[in-house]
């Protein structure tokens, strides 16, 4: 796959906490990221010390072959894209949220063939995301703690993948909270998405 070479900024990480995420099964519709427990996974994904950030705007994308994709400075995930074959790159819509960032942590990785998704805990937001394997077949979020803000009137958005041009728009002031995948390598991805209250 021919890819287009991007001037990025690299930024050395120094948060990366070892954390899992676990969550009740989406499928009962509850608001799983604001009720704590559920299983973890294990550990925390094992993330490259560099990482490619933005403050606003559309990240470069990511895959198994490049750097996780972040959004800086108190910015959220409004929106999703991916191209390629079962959905192997995928970059983020990064729009600022009125709040204040916090402590951040990853997920650990997950795929199709076990526990399919992942939320971030009370209080944290999705705000970057790595993968590995072929065509991006495991995958991890970023969780950050924004401050000044609240999830509510929060919703499954439909699945996404390459196929019509992969574009997955959350609405106005909707910010993923977690994400979800099916078919093979993660090929269909969901998100997890509240509108920020005070």
């Amino acid at each position: 796959m021919k890819r287009t070479t991007r001037s990025i900024g690299l930024f050395f990480c120094t948060t990366l906490l070892a954390v899992g995420c676990g969550a009740p099964d989406p499928s009962h519709g509850e608001s799983a990221g604001d009720t704590g427990g559920g299983a973890d996974e294990g550990k925390g994904a094992d993330i490259a010390s560099t990482q490619e950030a933005v403050y606003s705007g559309w990240t470069a994308y990511t895959s198994e072959e490049y750097a996780p994709i972040i959004c800086d400075s108190g910015g959220l995930v409004n929106a999703a894209q991916c191209s390629g074959s079962n959905c192997d790159n995928t970059r983020f819509l990064c729009q600022p949220s009125g709040g204040s960032a916090g402590g951040v942590y990853w997920t650990s990785y997950f795929s199709e063939e076990s526990t399919n998704y992942r939320y971030c805990n009370p209080g944290y937001w999705v705000t970057g995301l790595a993968c590995n394997g072929s065509y991006c077949d495991n995958n991890a979020l970023q969780c950050q703690y924004i401050y000044g803000i609240s999830p509510i009137n929060c919703y499954w958005t439909g699945w996404v993948s390459e196929e019509g041009g992969g574009l997955l728009s959350f609405g106005y002031h909707y910010y993923a909270r977690g994400m979800q995948c099916n078919g093979g390598h993660c090929d269909n991805k969901r998100f997890y998405v509240c509108q920020t209250g005070l």
